[in-house]
C-alpha cells in the first residue's frame, strides 16, 4: 500500500527581534520583517451608515500611501465559533439569565494587521529603524480616527503563530497535530482546512465595478440597508475557525507602468476583440492612476475554513455561492492547498507565487478588505445586559459611561412601542437589573424605583423583590402633604410646584391660568408661609386645610389692595371637594407613609383613576413629589422614576413648567425619568411632550415600529431620527437571526445621536416574573404562594412544566382549572397540601 512521505513542516520564521520602541519585529527566512498589530475594524455590523465604510477604505488608502513601494500589507480577520459561558452572576434572576444562555454557540472576531517590510536580501538596522518609525506613523493615524491598534510582543507573537498553524481560535488550549496534505485540502485529526481563493488570476472573474459596500434588497424593510461586501462570513455554517486573509503588496510603480504601456501597444498592434478590450482595460486602469492618483499594487485574497471533515464541503460551498451572488467566481483549482496554508502565516507571504497575485489599484483593491466588527461589551461600573444580533449577551451602560464621554447630558429615557411590541418586557428586564444589587452584601450600586403605572405591568417584579405595591381606591387613596415642608425647604423651586398644584386642583390639567391668576396663587403662597415661620398668623399646621382657610382670607385682601379682579367665588368652590368634610378630603392633607421612603422599589398603581379627569392629574403630581422628597433624603442610591401611560395626566400647558422642573431635579440627585408610552397619537402635536420630555430626554428606545411606518416621517422629526438611524430601526426583528435562540423581541436604544439594536431575551424564570397576561400571573402566583416565595415557587413551577411534557399555555391551563400546583406534596413555612 502506498505511503505518503513524512516530512518535517518546517516554520517560515529566523525569529522574533526585541522590543524596539514598542514593536517586536518578526523576521522571516527570506529576510522580510514585519510587526503584527491587534486591532477592530470600526464599522459595527449593522450601523447602516454607508459612509462608514467610505471612511475606512479613506484609512486604508492612507496607509498604503505612508508606507510606500516595498511594503506589504496583510489583514486578517478571524473567526471563530465559540461557547457561551458565564457564571459570575450572584442574584437569582440573574443566574437563571446565565444558565438560558450557557452553551450557545456565537461567532467571535478577532482581526489583525501584519506590515511588513520587503528586505530583497539587504538587510541593515537603518532600513529597520525607518521600518519602526513609519509603523509609529501608523498607529498615530489609527488612533486619530478612534482606532486603538495594538503591538503584538514577544509571547503573543508565538502565540499567534501557533494558533494560524493550528487553525485554532475557537479554544483556549493549543494543539499542534500533524498536517497531511490532500489534493484539495489540508487535514488535522479529525478536521480539515480548506484555502478558496477569491480570484482565479488566469481569467480574473469579477463584477465589473466594486464598490466600498453592498445594499440589501432582500426584504422591503431592508432595502438600501449597506452590508460589508464580504459581511457573509459572519454566516458560514458548521466552520470552527475561518481567516480571511488580504493581502496588498505596493510594487514599484514606474516599472509596472512601463510594462503595462509596453502590454498595450502590443495588444493594439493585432486588431481582434480580445485585444481591443484588453487595450481598453489597460487605458483605463493607466487613466485612474493618472487622474486620481492611484497605487497600482498586487493582491491576493482567500478564506481558508477550519472545520470537522464532515462539514468541510458545505461550509466551503456557502463561501463560493456567497462570492458568485456578488459576481466573484472563486478559484476552482487551488490544487496548492499546502503552499496557500502557508502563507497565512503572519509575515509569509514572500511564499506567495506570482501567479497568485493579480494587479489592480489600491482603491478597488480595499473593496474587498472587511470593514465590519461585532457589538463588545462596554467597559463600565454600570453595566446591564441585553443580547447582541446574534443572541448573546451583551454588556452596555445606559447611563453613566455615555455620560463621561458626552455622548449624553442627562439619564432620562424615552420608551416609544406599540402593544404587543415587547414593551413591557424590555422595562421589566431593565428595572430589574437596575435594582438587582439591591439585596446583596457586596452592592456594585443602588437604585431606588418608583413606578407610576397603569396596567398592573410590574406587579410580578414587584412581588420577587418584596417591594411595596400600592394600588388607589377610593377606602385607601394615595395620600400625601405637599404643605408640610421645613424653612430650609421652602425655596423657588418648591413655591412653584405648589403653584402648579394649587393651579391645577383649581383649572384641571385642561385648564389654563392666566398671569394675574397666577400671581396672586404665588403671594399667597409666600404669605401663607411667611405667616407660619414667623409665628405671627393662626396657622398651627402647614396642610391643604390650613391654606383654603388661609387663602379665602388673603385672595380678597389682594384684590382690595391690588384692585384686580379673582374668581374667588369659582376659587372656593371648586377647591372646597379638597378641603376637611369634601369628597377629597384625606388626598391633600394626611402624611405621606414615610416607609416609602426607605423603600427601594416602590409601584403606585392607578388603573382605576386613568379616566377620572381631576383625579388622575392630581395623583400623578402628588406620586412625583413623593419620588422627589424621597430623591432628597436617599443620596446615596441611584434613583429612577418610571411613568407609564400615566404621562398623559401631565402632558399639559399647565404642567409643562413642572415636568421641566421634575427634569432637572432628577438630574441633580443621580436619578433618570423614564417615560413609557404606546400611542402614537398622544406624541405626535403634543408640543409639551416634545418641548419639555423629549427634548429632555437623551436617551431614546424604540420597539418594533412597522405599525407606525406610514407616519414614521412626522415620530422621525419629533425624536430627532436622522435616515442611518430610521434604517437600523426598521430592521427591529426583521433579520433571520431566530435559529437556536428563545422567544425574543428587539429593541432600539439611542444614547446621544446614534443607537444600536439589541435583543430582549430573557430565562423562563424572568418571563413568569414578568409576563403581563393574567392567566400566567395567575398560575404564577398559585406557585409562589403555596412555596412561601418567589425564587422557590419559580423553581417549582419550571421543574413541573418540564415534567408535563406539555406546551407552557397548556400548563397554565392545567394550573388555574386545579388552583393548586401541579405535584403531590408541597411543604413550606406557611403552606402545607397533600393532594
Amino acid at each position: 500500500m502506498f505511503k505518503k512521505k513524512k516530512n518535517e513542516f518546517k516554520l517560515p520564521y529566523l525569529g522574533i527581534e526585541n522590543e524596539i520602541n514598542g514593536f517586536h519585529c518578526l523576521f522571516n527566512l527570506k529576510g522580510d520583517f514585519g510587526v503584527i498589530l491587534k486591532l477592530d475594524n470600526p464599522v459595527i455590523q449593522f450601523s447602516a451608515d454607508s459612509s462608514k465604510y467610505d471612511t475606512f477604505h479613506q484609512l486604508y488608502t492612507n496607509v498604503i500611501k505612508i508606507l510606500g513601494e516595498g511594503h506589504l500589507i496583510q489583514k486578517q480577520d478571524i473567526f471563530s465559533r465559540k461557547v457561551y459561558s458565564e457564571n459570575n452572576s450572584k442574584e437569582y434572576l440573574q443566574k437563571k439569565y446565565d444558565e438560558h444562555f450557557q452553551g450557545r454557540e456565537y461567532t467571535d472576531l478577532k482581526t489583525f494587521l501584519v506590515i511588513t517590510k520587503r528586505s530583497k536580501g539587504r538587510y541593515s538596522e537603518k532600513s529597520v529603524n525607518d521600518f519602526i518609525q513609519t509603523l509609529g506613523k501608523i498607529t498615530d493615524l489609527f488612533e486619530r480616527t478612534g482606532i486603538k491598534a495594538e503591538s503584538l510582543n514577544r509571547i503573543q507573537t508565538d502565540r499567534y503563530v501557533k494558533r494560524i498553524l493550528s487553525m485554532n481560535f475557537h479554544q483556549e488550549g493549543i494543539v499542534l497535530d500533524n498536517l497531511l496534505s490532500e489534493e484539495t485540502q489540508v487535514e488535522s485529526g479529525d478536521r480539515a482546512f480548506r484555502s478558496i481563493s477569491l480570484v482565479d488570476t488566469d481569467k480574473v472573474e469579477l463584477p465589473e465595478q466594486v464598490k466600498t459596500h453592498l445594499e440589501r434588497n432582500d426584504k422591503d424593510s431592508l432595502k438600501g440597508f449597506p452590508i460589508d461586501n464580504m459581511g457573509f462570513l459572519f454566516d458560514i455554517p458548521n466552520f470552527e475557525t475561518v481567516v480571511y486573509n488580504q493581502i496588498i503588496e505596493i510594487i514599484e510603480q514606474r516599472p509596472i507602468q512601463t510594462k503595462l504601456e509596453l502590454k498595450r501597444k502590443r495588444h493594439s498592434g493585432i486588431p481582434d476583440p480580445a485585444n481591443n478590450l484588453c487595450v481598453e482595460d489597460i487605458d483605463r486602469l493607466l487613466e485612474d492612476v493618472a487622474r486620481h492618483n492611484q497605487l497600482l499594487v498586487n493582491c491576493h485574497f482567500n478564506v481558508v475554513v477550519s472545520a470537522k471533515k464532515k462539514h468541510i464541503q458545505s461550509a466551503c460551498n456557502y463561501v463560493e455561492s456567497s462570492l458568485f451572488q456578488q459576481g466573484i467566481v472563486a478559484n476552482k483549482n487551488s490544487y496548492n492547498q499546502l503552499e496557500l496554508f502557508r502563507t497565512i502565516l503572519p509575515c509569509n507571504t514572500a511564499e506567495l507565487k506570482v501567479y497568485d497575485y493579480f494587479l489592480t489599484t489600491a482603491d478597488a483593491a480595499l473593496c474587498f478588505f472587511l470593514k465590519e466588527s461585532l457589538n463588545k461589551d462596554e467597559e463600565s461600573g454600570f453595566q446591564i445586559r441585553f443580547t447582541d444580533r446574534q443572541g448573546i449577551p451583551l454588556k452596555i451602560d445606559p447611563a453613566d459611561l455615555p455620560m463621561q464621554i458626552n455622548r449624553i447630558n442627562n439619564r432620562n429615557k424615552f420608551v416609544l412601542g406599540p402593544s404587543g411590541s415587547g414593551k413591557s418586557f424590555f422595562m421589566n428586564a431593565l428595572i430589574e437589573q437596575y435594582c438587582m444589587w439591591n439585596n446583596r452584601p457586596d452592592p456594585k450600586w443602588l437604585m431606588d424605583v418608583v413606578i407610576v403605572d397603569t396596567g398592573h405591568s410590574y406587579s410580578g417584579l414587584c412581588q420577587y423583590y418584596q417591594g411595596k405595591y400600592i394600588t388607589y381606591t377610593e377606602e385607601k387613596p394615595i395620600t400625601t402633604n405637599p404643605f408640610a415642608i421645613s424653612e430650609e425647604e421652602y425655596n423657588i423651586e418648591k413655591k412653584d410646584y405648589l403653584l402648579t398644584l394649587v393651579s391645577l386642583l383649581w383649572k384641571t390639567a385642561e385648564g389654563t391660568v392666566s398671569q394675574v391668576e397666577a400671581d396672586v396663587i404665588s403671594n399667597t403662597i409666600s404669605a401663607y408661609y411667611s405667616s407660619y415661620f414667623s409665628e405671627e398668623g393662626e396657622t398651627k399646621r402647614l396642610c391643604f386645610n390650613s391654606f383654603y382657610e388661609f387663602a379665602l382670607d388673603k385672595i380678597p385682601e389682594i384684590m382690595d389692595k391690588e384692585r384686580i379682579s379673582f374668581e374667588i367665588d369659582e376659587f372656593r368652590f371648586v377647591l372646597k371637594k379638597f378641603y376637611k368634610g369634601g369628597e377629597f378630603e384625606n388626598l391633600l392633607n394626611e402624611e405621606v407613609d414615610s416607609s416609602l421612603f426607605t423603600e427601594s422599589f416602590v409601584v403606585f398603581e392607578i388603573d382605576s383613576i386613568k379616566e377620572h379627569k381631576v383625579l388622575f392629574p392630581i395623583v400623578t403630581l402628588i406620586i412625583m413629589d413623593v419620588f422627589i422628597q424621597k430623591m432628597r433624603f436617599r443620596t446615596k442610591y441611584r434613583k429612577a422614576l418610571i411613568i407609564e401611560e400615566a404621562w398623559k395626566a401631565i402632558a399639559s400647558p399647565l404642567m409643562a413648567g413642572y415636568i421641566l422642573y421634575l427634569y432637572k431635579t432628577v438630574r441633580k440627585f443621580w436619578g433618570e425619568a423614564i417615560v413609557v408610552t404606546q400611542e402614537l397619537g398622544d406624541i405626535i402635536g403634543n408640543e409639551v411632550v416634545k418641548e419639555s420630555i423629549i427634548n429632555n430626554s437623551d436617551t431614546i428606545c424604540l420597539l418594533d415600529q412597522t405599525k407606525f411606518k406610514d407616519n414614521y416621517s412626522q415620530i422621525a422629526s419629533l425624536l430627532s431620527i436622522n435616515e442611518n438611524e430610521r434604517k437600523k430601526i426598521f430592521t427591529i426583528n426583521q433579520l433571520d437571526n431566530q435559529d437556536g435562540r428563545g422567544r425574543f423581541k428587539e429593541v432600539y436604544i439611542r444614547r446621544g445621536s446614534t443607537g444600536e439594536v439589541y435583543g430582549v431575551e430573557v430565562s423562563l424564570h424572568q418571563y413568569l416574573t414578568y409576563t403581563t397576561e393574567k392567566p400566567e400571573k395567575s398560575a404564577v402566583e398559585i406557585y409562589t404562594n403555596a412555596f412561601g416565595g418567589y425564587q422557590d415557587g419559580l423553581d417549582a413551577f419550571v421543574e413541573d412544566f418540564k415534567e408535563s411534557k406539555v406546551s407552557l399555555h397548556s400548563f397554565f391551563e392545567k394550573v388555574n382549572k386545579r388552583g393548586i400546583p401541579l405535584r403531590e406534596i408541597i411543604m413550606s413555612t406557611n403552606y402545607r397540601i397533600a393532594l
